[in-house]
């Protein structure tokens, strides 16, 4: 297995490293720690511009020395924070081989070409940088590796506040797609201590063509056959599922409930007090679909009370 970690130093990357010892992940693997230096702008050549002062070329060679110094400095501190974080994963998976990289660049633009040239089987980031500009910045960090990432992406929103002694507590999102079926074979692909719960939950939205069928009764009817055909397919990927999971020893229980699914799955991330959701999510061809992503996943990666891995199956 290969992860792929995005790492800035802050409280929330401190905890990507500690949710991943509840990750499932094997004895072995390669980890490569990413931490991104910021690319330093010459504000004050910029500054000069705005307000009409003249632009010498004095002033212009000493704002891009002291842009150019500030990206380097940036960029060693990365490395630092890189070595530093590198340093404890090794200490919490001692048999993984590790290697850790500072970069310049764009964050959410770095970790996606990276993760693309290393061909990374799971990509790590947290929810929230150092500062408030930090948290911002780190917020559509995380989004938009999500949507935009070509692999599976695990989002940190939490420092884990249990024993590490206590087992996990996973939740899966099915809905009877192919998607769904990765989330759930990625879970079981995982490697759980003992006594591991897994909880399948299933969502019915609860769409109901009655309010059109006087007026429309053709399309009323063909929605309620593919809302049952829907229901249906979920119901029987959960017991597969169940099946599935019970049979390499994980403790698997199931929920099928009713209403908007972001809503409703986050309720109950909340009342069994899951550690981790995965859910899955396919490829995007285009700006629209990644726009489209959306809901569900992106309602989770941003209000879920833990972590939330978007799985994406290689083959897609």
């Amino acid at each position: 297995m290969r992860v792929l970690i995005g790492y800035d130093g802050s409280e929330s990357a401190v905890a990507v490293l500690a949710d991943l010892q509840r990750a499932g992940l094997p004895s072995h693997g390669e980890a490569l720690i990413v931490s991104v230096g910021e690319v330093v702008m010459p504000t004050s050549l910029i500054g000069s511009q705005v307000v009409g002062m003249p632009v010498t070329s004095e002033s212009v060679k000493m704002a891009l020395a002291q842009a150019e110094a500030a990206t380097a400095q940036s960029l060693n501190e990365a490395k630092g924070l890189a070595e530093k974080a590198g340093a404890r994963f090794h200490s919490y998976f001692p048999d993984w081989d590790v290697r850790a990289e500072g970069v310049s660049g764009w964050p959410a633009t770095e970790l996606i070409q990276k993760a693309d040239e290393w061909n990374a089987d799971l990509v790590v980031v947290g929810s929230h940088g150092h500062s408030a500009l930090g948290r911002f910045i780190l917020g559509s960090v995380s989004k938009k590796v999500v949507t935009d990432s070509l692999h599976s992406v695990r989002v940190v929103r939490r420092p884990v506040e249990k024993s590490s002694h206590t087992p996990p507590r996973v939740m899966i999102g099915v809905n009877g797609s192919p998607e769904a079926e990765h989330a759930v074979r990625a879970v079981g692909n995982r490697v759980w201590p003992a006594a591991t719960e897994v909880r399948i939950i299933t969502v019915n939205d609860g769409t109901d063509p009655a309010r059109i069928s006087r007026v429309l009764a053709t399309a009323a009817l063909i929605i309620r056959s593919i809302n049952e055909q829907a229901a249906e397919a979920a119901r029987m990927m959960t017991e597969w599922a169940a099946d599935e999971l019970r049979a390499i020893g994980l403790q698997v229980s199931f929920a099928i409930e009713k209403g908007e699914p972001g809503q409703v799955i986050i309720e109950e991330v909340r009342k069994w007090d899951a550690d981790s959701i995965f859910v899955g999510s396919r490829k995007f061809s285009g700006a629209f679909e990644r726009f489209r992503l959306g809901s569900i996943s992106t309602e989770l990666v941003t209000k879920a009370p833990c972590s939330v891995e978007i799985v994406r199956s290689a083959t897609d």
